[in-house]
């Protein structure tokens, strides 16, 4: 039948829930998802059979009865079926306190109020109904309402007057019942019940109706707090607790607990004050078993709930099978923690010690009572027990059965003998030792007391003093003189090994304390440099802001004319050798070398077609270099991995004399074009490491040349930080949702290994300023990222000529424009300088004065002539560079007139 409704692929998996329902019967979910497909169906049969399975290993919530009652109805036709369908009501009831399950239950009930019994059964259903949940605040009234409509409904079915009388009369008095309850919309039915009698009800009731309204204005806010709470109730129904246990209202603390356990089912601690309320408050076995039965259903992994189940069946002298049959389930739950199983067997070993008759049977009282011996099969089962499961590392039972051996089942040389075993499971513990000390001092005598304090303190390691001062006072007490030289001797020796022991043991701890304090400070030193780094960077950031934005000063270098700026040709006149204007035209000048104009390309790009190259030039054109290769890629990954970017012509691998690859190679495109292309797929992962691609220069000793700009760049943001995990992918994910990325450069190790840092490069400015907010201190893969502007420190230019020492011993500086002073030597005549403050940075305008009158030979005026047009043509110079770089200001002497170039000829040469 189940082939024909499912399709195949259904019927695979219903047939895999039932597999891993044999195998597990306690998967919640595979039972839910199996009924939720078989509902589907019409084999009720087998689905019957699953809830009943279901309902064995688990309580239902409310919406799991009512569906498998709503199922059942469509198929019940005897009476038989009905009953059935009562019992599963019946059944849904005792799991949880649900008021929509009551109703349903009240709504099927009133099938067969046709007949007399029919209406009193319906009656029945209704009053439990009202018991179970009538104080319910919120959702009663649906209840109440119902009952109320049901017997309305037989007060218009009585055909006499006297009959209606007498159900008015019920009405009434149910209506007076719900006005004593604090419900929602009780005026409501304040009304009807004024409508009905036709005046308005007596003062008991009015009384009754107010004291109900004043205990919903104090509940209401509890009510609406479990309502608005959809996530989590348990907080809101612990503060109802605390304001119910206050009341002392045990039909109402009982209801709330139920409302609040059908919310928050698997919360053991709500079902522990639950029952600690039931047995202590109540103490009805009838309303506690039932409730520990449900907790154990919901909760059997909390052994508190267990153990308390087992002294509740005590409490209320149950059977000894049942305790003994609730005993056994609780062991074949299976806790999570090896230690509740103790606690479990503690508590069924006392209760079989309570009930153990110790009065010796036989003639002498030697013999032992059938009690007894259970008892001492019982212990020695827990003690198996524990160590199968490892539940009892501080051997709490074997202690407890020493006890009881020595004690009441009267075998001190059993107990000894379980002792012993208690000490080999810890040989060294002080304070095992002390409780076995204490055992003999009770149960034992003087003999057996020495040997074990001797045999304490040889063993004893974590605090042998305490065993030292109890064999002391032991021997003071008891021994004799020669017992107490001997003790001491012993303690000596036990002392002098203990202090070599805690001597090594505080050296090996030192140098743990010693290592990790030098972490911890190399980390704090870390954590300094970095935060002095952090601000060196801000620093150098700031300054260059201010460098971009501060206005241009001084001399200005005339701009060059751009290449596209025209002149106007004028033709040669006619017969003019050379005088085709299209070729004048065609003629350009080329730029410098070295000039960043578009002719600079134009220019290579000639070069590398120029004809007149030679054939090994064209060839390294055509050639690039490879390096950083993994060493075991061949001749054949090289080409078929290059074959992206052009025709490869040849694959030279470099190899040692044994054949294998040094790790670079050269590959030779068809044309220098393919080798441009080539060149853009530097970095390229190639078997986890990057391949580096540059230009083929034979004449290059050194590694590639750095390609990327080493300037600040505000497009471009440097991230730190980063995990080793973090992909180019993941970078890109991150940034690219701040603005169009042009870039994304991952910084690796040459094994391919990720360094921990990034450049990121924006389009715009605008997006990574953006970016740069939004990230800095932003967790990727768990790890904080730091994020700036790219502006790496200066590369060292190694063109540049190292600094030299001078004479004195210090390093050369640059002093400005003449040098420091006093190590270099002034070319400029003495009359002819004045002194600068020092408190000036700026250079001041020269100041010439005017020298005295000589008289001089012929020859020796043209010299001073000529120098003067010399000094002449210098000062002027000087004089417009420090202008320049004053940027306009007024020397120290702003009142002389500015002398002209005639003027200081005539000063140099003496005229006036």
């Amino acid at each position: 039948l189940m082939d024909d409704e499912f399709d195949k692929e259904t019927l695979e998996k219903i047939s895999n829930l039932e597999t891993e329902l044999e195998s597990n019967p306690f998967n919640y979910s595979a039972y839910t998802d199996l009924i939720a497909i078989l509902r589907k169906g019409s084999d009720f049969d087998k689905l019957r059979a699953v809830r009943q399975k279901f309902r064995a290993n688990y309580p239902l919530s409310p919406q799991l009865w009512m569906d498998w009652t709503q199922d059942e109805m469509k198929i019940a036709a005897s009476e038989e079926d009905k009953q059935m369908i009562c019992d599963l009501f019946d059944a849904g009831s005792k799991d949880y306190v649900s008021v929509d399950l009551w109703l349903e239950y009240c709504k099927y009930s009133l099938g067969d109020i046709g007949t007399s019994e029919g209406m009193e059964k319906a009656r029945t259903v209704f009053e439990r109904s009202l018991t179970a949940c009538g104080l319910h605040t919120g959702k009663a009234s649906l209840l109440w309402d119902s009952y109320r409509e049901f017997e309305m409904a037989l007060m218009a079915m009585q055909g006499s007057e006297e009959a209606q009388t007498k159900q008015k009369t019920r009405v009434i008095n149910l209506m007076k019942r719900q006005l004593r309850v604090p419900l929602m919309d009780m005026d409501k039915t304040l009304g009807e019940l004024e409508e009905l009698l036709g005046e308005k009800p007596d003062p008991n009731v009015m009384r009754d109706f107010h004291k109900a309204k004043e205990k919903l204005k104090k509940i209401e806010q509890f009510e609406v707090a479990i309502l608005n709470n959809n996530e989590s109730t348990l907080e809101s129904y612990k503060e109802y607790l605390k304001f119910e246990l206050k009341e002392k209202d045990p039909a109402r603390i009982q209801l709330l607990y139920e409302r609040a356990i059908t919310d928050n089912c698997l919360e053991p601690t709500l079902w522990e004050d639950y029952l600690s309320y039931l047995d202590t408050n109540l103490r009805i076995d009838s309303v506690s078993l039932p409730v520990y039965e449900r907790a154990v259903r919901n909760c059997p992994w909390s052994h508190n709930i267990w153990s308390d189940y087992l002294l509740s069946l005590e409490r209320y002298e149950k059977e000894h099978k049942l305790i003994k049959k609730v005993f056994e389930d609780c062991l074949s739950v299976g806790f999570r923690e090896p230690t509740s199983y103790l606690e479990v067997w503690l508590t069924y070993v006392s209760y079989m010690r309570r009930k153990t008759d110790f009065k010796k049977t036989g003639g002498d009282g030697g013999g032992e009572t059938e009690s007894m011996t259970e008892l001492r099969q019982v212990l020695e089962r827990a003690c198996e027990h524990l160590v199968r499961v490892s539940g009892d590392p501080e051997c709490v039972m074997l202690k407890f059965y020493a006890n009881l051996e020595a004690d009441q089942l009267g075998s001190l040389e059993n107990a000894r003998k379980i002792w012993t075993d208690i000490l080999a499971v810890h040989p060294f513990k002080t304070s095992v030792w002390m409780e076995a000390i204490e055992f003999e001092k009770i149960f034992g005598d003087k003999k057996h007391l020495r040997k074990r304090l001797e045999r304490a303190m040889e063993k004893s390691h974590d605090n042998p003093e305490a065993i030292a001062h109890l064999w002391l006072m032991f021997e003071r007490e008891e021994g004799s003189l020669e017992a107490f030289d001997h003790c001491r001797k012993m303690i000596k020796l036990k002392m002098d090994k203990m202090e070599n022991v805690r001597a090594k043991e505080k050296r090996e701890n030192d140098a743990v304390e010693d290592r990790e304090k030098a972490k911890k400070e190399k980390k704090i030193e870390k954590d300094k440099q970095y935060r002095r780094d952090k601000r060196h960077l801000a620093s150098e950031q700031k300054k260059a802001d201010r460098e971009e934005t501060k206005p241009t000063e001084g001399f200005k270098v005339p701009t060059l004319p751009g290449p596209t700026t025209t002149k106007k040709v004028v033709e040669p006149p006619p017969g003019f050798p050379g005088g085709d204007v299209t070729a004048t035209k065609k003629r350009a000048v080329e730029p410098p070398p070295g000039y960043p104009g578009d002719g600079a390309d134009e220019s290579n790009k000639k070069q590398k077609l120029d004809p007149n190259l030679s054939e090994e030039e064209v060839k390294q054109l055509r050639t690039v270099f490879l390096s950083n290769l993994d060493f075991d890629v061949d001749e054949d990954m090289i080409e078929k991995l290059m074959e992206n970017s052009g025709q490869v012509t040849e694959v030279r691998l470099v190899k040692h004399p044994d054949g294998k690859s040094k790790g670079y190679a050269f590959v030779e495109f068809s044309t220098p074009d393919e080798a441009e292309n080539a060149k853009k797929r530097d970095n390229e992962l190639v078997k986890g490491r990057p391949m580096y691609i540059s230009e083929c220069d034979p004449s290059r000793k050194k590694g590639p040349i750095f390609k990327y700009s080493t300037g600040l760049d505000k497009k471009k943001l440097f991230v730190k930080g980063l995990d080793s995990s973090v992909t180019k992918a993941d970078l890109g994910q991150v940034f690219g949702q701040y603005g169009e990325l042009s870039d994304v450069r991952l910084v690796t190790y040459r094994n391919g290994h990720s360094k921990g840092i990034a450049f990121v490069e924006y389009k715009d400015e605008v997006d990574a300023a953006r970016a740069l907010v939004k990230t800095d201190g932003m967790k990727i893969k768990d790890k904080k990222v730091e994020v700036a502007i790219s502006n790496p420190p200066k590369r060292k230019d190694e063109s540049e000529p190292a600094d030299m020492k001078s004479l004195g011993g210090t390093q050369q500086k640059d002093f400005g424009p003449r040098g420091k002073g006093r190590s270099q030597l002034a070319f400029m005549p003495r009359s002819l300088t004045s002194s600068v403050p020092a408190t000036n940075k700026k250079l001041d305008l020269v100041k010439f004065v005017k020298p005295a009158a000589k008289p001089s030979a012929e020859n020796g005026a043209k010299s001073a002539d000529n120098g003067a047009k010399t000094a002449n043509n210098d000062v002027k110079t000087a004089d417009n560079g420090a202008k320049t770089a004053d940027n306009g200001a007024e020397t120290t002497e702003t009142k002389e007139p500015v002398k002209s170039n005639s003027d200081f000829r005539k000063m140099l040469l003496g005229s006036k």
